[in-house]
């Protein structure tokens, strides 16, 4: 079922989509996904679990730390003892620290490092249990609680890997437990219960976390797939306003606004921006002679070569209107733009594009160039496409097939270089 009536999800998300809603229609606790799901959950919680991963474990090296005041207050003959069980601890959990830290993109090894840290936890614990002389030993078996505690709830472990380290927390409690001489059998059995208990309540509490983060997860996937949908279709709409539909050529709404935006940074850059105003040579001419699909056909070409001769990366080709173009160069010299002129003439005269009604009988441009330093003029953008649109009259009344050039100050005139190159080709091509 289509997420909404304004917008349309490509086939394969569509499918991704519908797997997402039978997912979470699902019920009860334990919620597994299908191996395509199970492969994008551990890719987006990986970063976060990794993350949790290395907080938890340097709490729980302070924590071990921390632990040797009550070894200073209650047991202070045996500090040399189990400073050597801790210190053993601490870097074994260090080590699998450093080893998550070091290969942060793999994604089983967090998991199965906690798995070793809550192993070489319990294991110390059962060796400070096994002390000789320990005088809390009756109270030291409830750390055994904690780490289950740690296990299920404070290390973002999968149910599967929780359960691993719970179980081996339990029995490695239950090796060091039960043999105790110095223990009566209610000071054995009373923390194993507990243990017990604390074993499995975490552990439901872990299933229901790892479940309600994996509905998050959905919840997350199905917007994503929506709003990547929903911004295609934007970009879509948006290219659609600004593009010309027979050219594909920004249209006369965009080179507006391109034209006031370069404006303003050739401005702000103190850069020269130069405007190119570009007519087809007797088009109506064209367009009566071979109709009006023939003439559609001729502008596609001319915009094709228009956009070949630009600069991809900075210039703005533009259809202005009818057989009228523009082209916006940001950070463009006069000269410059005078080169870009007489690439353009090359390229519609390589067209060889037939023109009964014109004189070279081949397809032509002319040319109007304007060059403008904002940072130097009070004008307005409208300024520069005034006198690039005057430079274009001029090359047309002097003959077309020609560039003309606006330069503030003087009286605009033809470039004789361009005049004398592009009358050469028209020629060749008429011949």
């Amino acid at each position: 079922m289509n997420p909404s009536p304004f917008i349309t999800l490509p086939k394969r998300d569509q499918a991704l989509d519908d797997l997402i809603g039978r997912q979470l229609a699902r019920t009860g606790w334990v919620l597994a996904f299908p191996p395509e799901l199970e492969e994008r959950f551990n890719a987006h919680i990986h970063a976060s679990r990794h993350r949790q991963i290395v907080r938890a474990a340097l709490v729980g090296i302070g924590f071990l730390f921390a632990f040797v005041a009550v070894d200073l207050i209650y047991r202070p003959e045996l500090i040399v003892t189990l400073t050597i069980i801790r210190a053993g601890v601490i870097g074994s959990l260090m080590a699998a620290l450093s080893v998550v830290i070091a290969f942060r993109r793999d994604t089983r090894l967090p998991g199965l490092m906690s798995i070793l840290g809550i192993s070489v936890a319990s294991l110390g614990a059962g060796l400070m249990l096994t002390t000789v002389g320990n005088p809390i030993v009756q109270y030291e078996p409830y750390i055994f609680i904690l780490v289950a505690v740690i296990a299920n709830i404070a290390l973002p472990l999968r149910p599967p890997q929780a359960l691993l380290a719970s179980a081996i927390n339990f029995a490695i409690a239950i090796y060091f437990i039960l043999p105790l001489p110095t223990l009566v059998p209610d000071e054995k059995a009373s923390p194993l219960i507990f243990l017990l208990a604390t074993t499995v309540m975490t552990m439901l509490a872990n299933v229901r976390i790892e479940t309600i983060e994996r509905k998050i997860f959905l919840l997350y996937l199905r917007e994503k797939l929506r709003g990547e949908a929903l911004l295609s279709e934007y970009r879509s709409l948006d290219h659609i306003s600004n593009t010309d539909a027979l050219t594909d050529l920004a249209n006369r709404r965009l080179f507006d606004e391109f034209l006031r935006q370069s404006w303003q940074e050739a401005r702000f850059n103190d850069e020269p921006l130069t405007l190119l105003m570009i007519d087809i040579d007797h088009f109506k001419g064209y367009n009566d002679t071979y109709g009006h699909p023939a003439g559609d056909e001729c502008l596609k070409q001319v915009a094709r070569a228009l956009k070949a001769s630009t600069r991809a990366e900075s210039d703005l080709p533009a259809r202005f209107g009818g057989e009228e173009f523009a082209l916006v160069l940001p950070n463009c010299e006069e000269d410059d733009g005078l080169a870009m002129a007489r690439r353009i003439h090359e390229a519609i005269a390589g067209l060889d594009i037939l023109h009964a009604t014109s004189p070279l009988k081949r397809l032509s441009v002319s040319i109007g160039v304007a060059t403008e330093r904002p940072a130097n003029t009070r004008h307005e953008p409208r300024s520069l496409l005034i006198r690039a649109d005057r430079a274009l009259y001029a090359a047309k009344q002097g003959g077309r097939n020609l560039t003309s050039v606006d330069r503030p100050g003087e009286d605009h005139r033809q470039s004789a270089a361009a005049a004398v190159v592009n009358g050469s080709a028209a020629e060749q091509k008429a011949s």
